[in-house]
């Protein structure tokens, strides 16, 4: 890179393209007069609004709508259930179903309202400040999903319209009639709009709108709140979606996505930004590996193992993407972040050496996983570079490996400023026309979080800098998603159209938020059987997770959970209060998450000396570890350990219920409680399901989805070492020290009895095997299979191999003296191992499949491979399961130019 950077001269920025910008406004237009819904008011009155911060009709539908008028205010309020609407200062609309007795709202003049003109229609009155003026309607019709294209009868016309026709020629036919400038502000985030979302241009001759890129759907479908019980369901923090290691559960969370994803899009509903109309492309889920317990992210991602992660994402996808009769998928999603994101300290500019092992072992395969086996849409790149060069800007991983060998049409969207990034560290683009060039000819898409590639492009072009042929292909990877989901057909013909507001927070969709919330929680010690619980004690519950709410929350938890801020989480102490069936619960913090306050120290272990039972509910939240802060520490912050303890020594029994996104160092806690439960990021159905585990109503248990070290270990290992095996090494798959609890680990009410035999097979190494509750509770129990290579192997790769490696898992619900049996078909290449070179491989030599319930049931069972996939023999017989990665022996030529 270095050498094409010197031959690159510096250049001056040169190009305003107002072709673009002059499309904003009509792009506007055209998103929000979609609804073909027509109301006919009638005014109520003119009312105060929001003079006490309280809005008279509490549901805001839009805000600087710049074609309101009574009317659209009107349908968008009947497209999502609410009989009256209000206009507001010429720009805002708002809905209910009543005035909110609470806003002190009173009734004016009705020249009040008619103080702002509509600009949708001049000759109507649009309110005026803080005056409302309410309005009843009759409605009839349905609304147009939100972005959808074809509509007017010019370009019904056209060939790109035509459904009959195949897709790739609609595609190019429509690419066929874009100017250059047209390309790229598909491509390009609108500068006046929030660049972040990347609302890309719209083509209004062509009766084609804005398109808005961004919704998170790592917890939730990113959204504003349409009605009390109409948030977008959000789920347990993904660690603890991870800890369940449930197939079926990740599948219909991805359904539930999906299904409400399209179901805010058909109603024309929208983000917290209220310019941020939901359309079908989703972000998420996360799946960069848990590699050190200080990443600030940890709370987003599902575990340390990339086979976990990988099927995880797999499941999720397949759920999000489920098709109609017709092809059309409820939505797209795309993976976060690629790749090898982990430290949040000078992000964007950070640069970590990954040799290709590493690559291929730790931070490519969940991504594979998600492509081959769920086929993702495309991904999210990175902040960061890998050996120097911005994920970003990376032809091997965005060329090389994600198109070449998983998906051709990968779409590949940056994150929030990343292009602007490129001018700075590690690469230092001269101009933006480099930094634009950069990118575009080494792999990415579409820009988010900057306006480079709208003000550049085209002077990058004119500079040879990359070319009109590079921009086409980004845009027709950009258009080809949307045509996939049907933006361009008619919409009677996509069946996910008719999902109405109903469908979000469902019945349905709340018992599967639920029940993973039951499978998300891990019971690390239950000595001597002390729970589950009795109900009719008295339950002290202690600690600042004991009261939180939004403190139970995930990273990247979503736009809005609740109708009114966070009252719709119920708190670790009212869940077990709520369980606790004649007893008396009592509840206090005691300290805060992390501070010097001790002031109620006193009352709380005042409370807990005359209780049966001792709860803590300790943990961090989202003031310690987020998005741009990693933790320094891995203990409990402020004074959580110090009352802990005191806790402790009131000799009570005591119960630890720990609530985080990265593991945390609890070395001086471990003896003194009966029981500790990592119950990870709980959100808005966790206390519930903690409350009624505690007390014995569920036993569904999951296991470690990573590793809990030792506090020493942040002095042992660097932050910015991504090297997996250097000592102590990370992950449970190198780490060499004595964990706390290690991956996989995890405890039941009941007792499981695990026997496995092997049987005969020539395509796979199968097993047969019976997993037997043998206690007298029913109970969920969880069977990893992992492999693992001799010394004699491991002596002589001369590279790293995994102490041992996961390669299968199953979940089962098992009654009371029941028993299951599982036939486990391992295909043949899971016994290989990743080679310096990045290839996959099998050595000659004996190896392992090991069968565990991460706890004290362990077989094993060996396997002799006589011929290996490293050898040159041509007759070898196992040589067809070698895998070459294409690697390109490890040298990394991304095209800088």
């Amino acid at each position: 890179m270095g050498e094409k950077k010197k031959n690159l001269s510096k250049q001056k920025k040169i190009m305003n393209n107002k072709t673009l910008i002059c499309l904003v406004f009509l792009s506007l237009i055209i998103a929000v007069c979609q609804a073909q819904v027509t109301c006919k008011v009638t005014n109520i009155g003119c009312y105060t609004d929001f003079t006490i911060g309280i809005r008279a009709l509490p549901i805001q539908a839009s805000d600087q709508d710049t074609t309101l008028t009574q009317e659209s205010c009107a349908a968008r309020c009947f497209t999502v259930g609410y009989e009256l609407s209000a206009v507001e200062d010429g720009a805002q609309c708002f809905c209910g179903h009543s005035i909110n007795p609470q806003s002190n709202a009173t009734k004016v003049a009705l020249t009040d309202c008619a103080a702002s003109k509509c600009p949708g229609n001049s000759n109507e009155g649009c309110g005026g400040n803080l005056r409302m003026l309410l309005s009843s309607a009759v409605c009839t019709g349905k609304p147009i999903p939100n972005y959808q294209a074809c509509l007017d009868s010019v370009s019904q016309k056209l060939p790109f319209c035509n459904p009959s026709l195949n897709i790739n020629d609609r595609v190019n036919d429509l690419l066929n009639r874009l100017t250059l400038s047209e390309k790229i502000g598909i491509i390009s985030p609108v500068p006046s709009e929030n660049t972040c979302e990347c609302h890309t241009y719209a083509v209004p001759r062509l009766g084609i709108s804005e398109w808005m890129w961004l919704v998170e759907t790592n917890t939730n479908i990113a959204s504003q709140c349409v009605a009390v019980d109409k948030c977008a369901t959000t789920f347990s923090g993904p660690e603890g979606m991870g800890a369940s290691f449930n197939r079926t559960s990740w599948f219909l969370k991805g359904s539930v996505f999906g299904t409400e994803m399209r179901a805010l899009s058909n109603v024309n509903w929208h983000r917290s930004t209220m310019t941020g109309l939901i359309g079908t492309t989703g972000y998420g889920p996360n799946i960069n590996i848990a590699r050190d317990p200080r990443f600030g992210r940890n709370s987003e991602l599902p575990g340390e193992d990339p086979f976990l992660s990988g099927t995880y994402a797999a499941m999720m996808v397949q759920g999000m993407q489920e098709q109609d009769k017709n092809g059309h998928p409820k939505m797209l999603a795309y993976l976060k972040h690629f790749t090898a994101y982990s430290t949040e300290s000078n992000r964007g500019h950070d640069s970590y050496n990954i040799s290709m092992h590493d690559f291929w072992e730790t931070y490519l395969p969940q991504y594979k996983i998600g492509f081959l086996q769920g086929n993702a849409s495309g991904v999210m790149c990175s902040y960061n570079a890998e050996n120097g060069y911005p994920s970003c800007a990376n032809d091997y991983i965005l060329n090389q490996v994600l198109r070449q060998q998983w998906s051709q049409d990968a779409l590949v969207t940056t994150d929030c400023g990343a292009i602007s990034n490129l001018m700075g560290e590690p690469i230092n683009a001269p101009t933006p026309e480099h930094a634009v060039a950069f990118a575009l000819n080494n792999g990415t898409d579409i820009e988010m979080g900057s306006d480079l590639f709208a003000n550049y492009i085209e002077s990058a072009i004119s500079k040879n800098l990359t070319s009109e042929a590079v921009v086409t292909t980004a845009a027709r990877r950009a258009l080809l998603a949307q045509f996939k989901l049907g933006r361009f057909d008619p919409v009677d013909q996509i069946e996910w159209t008719n999902l109405s507001i109903d469908a979000v927070n469902s019945t349905r969709h709340q018992l599967i938020q639920f029940e993973a919330a039951l499978q998300s929680l891990v019971l690390l010690k239950n000595e001597n059987n002390f729970l589950p619980l009795q109900t009719g004690k008295t339950v002290a519950v202690l600690g600042p997770q004991a009261v939180a709410r939004e403190g139970l929350l995930s990273d990247y938890a979503a736009d809005q959970i609740c109708y009114n801020n966070y009252d719709c989480i119920q708190t670790i102490g009212e869940g077990i209060q709520a369980a606790n069936f004649g007893g008396n619960t009592v509840i206090a913090s005691g300290v805060d998450v992390d501070s010097n306050d001790s002031s109620r120290i006193a009352a709380a272990l005042a409370l807990a000396s005359s209780a049966d039972v001792i709860v803590l509910a300790l943990g961090i939240d989202r003031t310690v570890e987020h998005e741009g802060q990693d933790r320094t520490d891995t203990a409990l912050p402020g004074l959580q350990e110090s009352f802990a303890l005191q806790a402790l020594a009131l000799g009570k029994p005591t119960i630890i219920i720990l609530t985080n996104g990265g593991a945390l160092a609890i070395d001086n806690l471990i003896n003194g409680p009966k029981a500790i439960i990592e119950a990870f990021n709980p959100s808005v159905a966790g206390s519930r399901a903690i409350g009624e585990t505690l007390f014995g109503k569920y036993n569904k248990f999951g296991k470690l989805p990573i590793t809990m070290y030792p506090h020493n270990y942040i002095e042992q290992q660097s932050m910015i070492n991504y090297d997996m095996s250097i000592a102590p090494g990370r992950t449970y798959k190198y780490y060499n020290g004595s964990a706390l609890y290690p991956f996989g680990f995890g405890l039941s009410y009941t007792t499981f009895d695990l026997q496995c035999a092997k049987a005969l097979d020539p395509d796979y190494y199968t097993f047969q095997c019976n997993i037997t509750n043998t206690g007298k509770i029913d109970g969920d129990e969880v069977v990893l299979v992992f492999h693992n290579v001799s010394d004699e192997i491991r002596q002589n790769a001369g590279h790293p191999i995994p102490l041992k490696s996961l390669i299968e898992f199953e979940r089962f619900s098992i009654p009371a003296g029941k028993m299951i049996t599982k036939v486990f078909q391992i295909p043949k290449p899971s016994i290989e191992v990743v080679n310096s070179y990045g290839e996959n491989v099998i050595y000659t030599g004996a190896h392992q499949i090991i069968f565990t319930n991460g706890v004290n049931e362990v077989q094993s069972f060996d396997i002799v491979i006589l011929c290996s996939t490293a050898s040159n023999d041509p007759n070898c017989r196992d040589k067809k399961y070698s895998k070459n990665n294409g690697n390109n022996n490890g040298v990394l030529n991304p095209r800088m130019q």
